[in-house]
């Protein structure tokens, strides 16, 4: 039986409130775009590499190195809805939504996501999680924690520092984890969950994969050996080049980068 086609979009918006033209910044002489299209490359099952961006420098950027993008409305609220606008029309299965901020992404985990999404017809939408280590990750709110049951089932997302440690101090646990921001949706799902509205957890944690459990659905979690430091601000920038240099290898530096 022939493979379902999978697909993978990369949303790009040029403005950022504290990295305007994020997608062009340079790192260790390629714009962080290109890094990101070339991880998505390497997602062994992945037929076609997307960037849907609302800005023709963006687009003309990714032309320019022999990547394919597409111009979307500026006034698409978030990342999910702008890969859905490219999606809807293109012949696929499985949509990876990867970030276009995190160029380290873990291509290999990304693609066991989608091995468990082509193996399991029921499960409508995969996602990635890696340890969570230390106590200033925990309590960092830029530093989504995601907490799963048994079966690597999302039971929640969050912001804050969870679960409250009632009787003790902070300590690692084996179902806590800091959230991955790569998506892998059914296309299917995903253009119905585009029809929702905007959840209350959604709007209060500013988290668009909350509206997905409030609606009872469930999210599979993949656990990744590293986590995917993404770019927010000049340090950021700094700390991923160190780890390009360095192979992107865990290290001390890589842990400075995730805690930050």
């Amino acid at each position: 039986m022939k493979q379902p086609p999978v697909v993978a979009v990369i949303p790009a918006r040029y403005a950022s409130t504290r990295l305007p033209g994020k997608p062009l910044i340079s790192l260790c002489g390629k714009p962080m775009i290109q890094w990101v299209y070339e991880s998505a490359l390497r997602i062994p099952q992945v037929q076609r590499v997307l960037v849907a961006t609302d800005d023709q420098r963006i687009l003309e950027t990714v032309q320019g190195f022999g990547g394919e993008a597409h111009l979307t409305p500026a006034d698409i609220a978030t990342g999910s809805e702008r890969v859905g606008f490219l999606a809807k029309d293109i012949p696929a299965e499985i949509v990876v939504n990867l970030q276009g901020d995190e160029p380290l992404v873990d291509a290999p985990a990304v693609g066991k996501v989608v091995d468990t999404l082509l193996a399991h017809p029921e499960i409508p939408l995969g996602t990635l999680g890696c340890s969570l280590h230390s106590e200033a990750e925990w309590r960092n709110p830029s530093v989504v924690k995601l907490l799963v049951d048994h079966n690597m089932n999302a039971i929640y997302f969050s912001r804050a520092a969870i679960p409250y440690p009632r009787d003790e101090d902070f300590r690692p646990l084996p179902r806590l984890l800091r959230h991955i921001g790569v998506y892998v949706y059914r296309k299917t799902f995903l253009l119905e969950y585009l029809q929702w509205p905007e959840g209350d957890l959604e709007r209060v944690e500013k988290l668009e994969q909350l509206r997905v459990l409030e609606k009872g659905y469930k999210i599979k979690v993949v656990k990744a050996a590293k986590p995917s430091p993404g770019v927010d601000t000049p340090e950021d920038v700094k700390r991923v080049e160190a780890l390009i240099k360095s192979g992107g290898s865990e290290s001390g530096e890589l842990r400075d980068t995730i805690q930050h």
